[in-house]
């Protein structure tokens, strides 16, 4: 097989045939290579344990999007003082001496480059295409090696050097969380929609709890037409978590809002990525700092032998491939500035429109005191992690999903589709 002698001579290399799933993956980087210098490179951190791919733009908003080894039928890194190698199921790994414990290659390509070879080649209907990616260095190309039954296809990339990625100010401070929830992933992409659909310019970010249970976590646009509010409704089933801390991720506080103001283009572009999100973690610090941690869904079917799959399936077959079972599916990690701090009376005006029902009409509500209680140890280290409940996103705890459900895209959602919640509690509610 051309794989076992690629191994032998590059110091990383890596096979799937799963290309419809890495597109979906690179995709999800494109709304971030639009802008700033330099439009369309991209790092690639490559490591014993997978691959990350990260874009940062103008200083305000930064993508990390990974993807584990488990995806790939075989991985291989040589770099420093780690050899990893996995084949299926089956890992090994060797450590050096002489290597630190910080051990990665990095390379920077042209991200617009390497999906449409990929999409070129998954346009064969009537075969399977594995895709190798190999590296072998500073000074080497980035190369992407197709094949099937009939052919095989070599590309090569050119790399470029590697700048030191400032990431100054695009870094959560877990110790100063103001707020944190977790939303159902369709439900966001829904919101978010609907304000590209309205034209939103700039977006306020409002959330609120009480001590009755009754939260409130909504996304209000500021146009040329003026504001108008998208408010989730309080169900578990979407609205998993919502907390607001007195600044200390520690202390919880009811009948506080917590509210944030965005430029709209930034946060449009998480869109793509919250499509494919089975949950979507949002958690806001002391310093206008937003942070979108995402999930993608898995399928729970090993694949165990590939090369048993008969290379005359159609691109059905291909398509309904199920992922391995281990594999914890595609992770991404967004960090956005605020646009600016808003002022007293910016914060006076949100929080009279969320006082209003949906016929302009005030609520008056009876004055309630803000209860503040201590955290537990263990919600104070779930706190500061993110959505994977493990550091450095490596072990990931896969969510529930529904394995029937059909992705639909953006045509079929302008068919006045509502949301699969309770009737009473349809989705996105304007007013």
């Amino acid at each position: 097989m051309l794989l076992k002698n690629i191994e032998n001579t590059t110091k990383f290399s890596a096979s799937t045939v799963h290309l419809d799933h890495l597109t979906t993956a690179l995709n999800c980087l494109v709304p971030f290579v639009k802008t700033g210098a330099n439009k369309d490179d991209v790092l690639i951190y490559v490591d014993k344990d997978g691959l990350s791919f990260i874009r940062e733009s103008n200083h305000v908003i930064r993508i990390q999007l990974y993807l584990s080894k488990e995806l790939f039928l075989s991985y291989t890194y040589l770099n420093g003082s780690t050899t990893s190698s996995a084949i299926g199921n089956n890992d090994s790994e060797e450590h050096r001496p002489d290597g630190g414990e910080d051990d990665h290659m990095e390379i920077c390509v042209k991200i617009n480059h390497i999906l449409d070879s990929i999409n070129v080649a998954n346009r064969n209907i009537d075969d399977i295409i594995e895709c190798t990616l190999s590296y072998n260095g500073d000074g080497y190309p980035f190369v992407l090696i197709f094949e099937d039954s009939f052919i095989s296809e070599k590309v090569e990339y050119s790399t470029f050097i590697v700048k030191d990625m400032d990431n100054f100010g695009l870094i959560l401070d877990k110790e100063h969380i103001i707020f944190e929830c977790i939303i159902k992933g369709d439900v966001l992409y829904k919101a978010l929609k609907d304000l590209k659909e309205v034209n939103c310019k700039e977006c306020y970010i409002y959330a609120k709890t009480s001590e009755n249970g009754n939260d409130t976590f909504a996304f209000i646009s500021k146009s040329d037409l003026g504001y108008s509010k998208v408010r989730l409704p309080n169900s578990r089933s979407i609205l998993e978590k919502l907390q607001i801390y007195e600044n200390d991720s520690t202390t919880i506080c009811h009948d506080v809002p917590a509210i944030g103001f965005f430029d709209f283009n930034s946060l449009d572009k998480i869109r793509i990525s919250t499509k494919i999100a089975s949950k979507v973690l949002l958690r806001m610090d002391i310093h206008g700092l937003l942070s979108v941690n995402i999930l993608s869904q898995t399928e729970d079917i090993v694949i165990t032998d590939v090369n048993k799959v008969d290379n005359n399936t159609s691109r059905a077959t291909n398509r309904n491939m199920s992922l391995p079972k281990n594999y914890p599916g595609i992770v991404i990690d967004v960090t956005m500035l605020e646009k600016e701090t808003i002022d007293v009376n910016a914060q006076r005006d949100i929080e009279l429109l969320m006082e209003t029902n949906e016929m302009g009409e005030y609520i008056i509500n009876p004055p309630k005191s803000i209860k503040i209680q201590e955290t537990s140890t263990r919600e104070k280290l779930d706190s500061s992690i993110n959505l994977l409940a493990l550091d450095n996103s490596r072990a990931i705890k896969v969510p529930d999903s529904n394995p029937n459900a059909e992705e639909s895209d953006d045509d079929d959602e302008l068919n006045g589709k509502q949301y699969d919640i309770d009737p009473t509690n349809n989705l996105p509610l304007f007013f």
